[in-house]
């Protein structure tokens, strides 16, 4: 999956993904500590939220 999305073999840094989440969320959320549309699903990823 990675490679599909950055066009490279693997990470460089394992939080890569959670520093672009990070900054999409300070653009889209008005509550940072209750994320509406990029959500966080432990153990899996990340999901758009019911408020899409």
């Amino acid at each position: 999956m990675f490679q599909a999305v950055w066009q490279e073999e693997s990470m460089t840094d394992d939080n890569t993904v959670m520093v672009h989440i990070s900054r999409l969320r300070t653009k889209i959320e008005k509550d940072l500590s209750n994320p509406l549309y990029l959500q966080t699903v432990w153990g899996f990823g990340y999901k758009l939220g019911e408020g899409c």
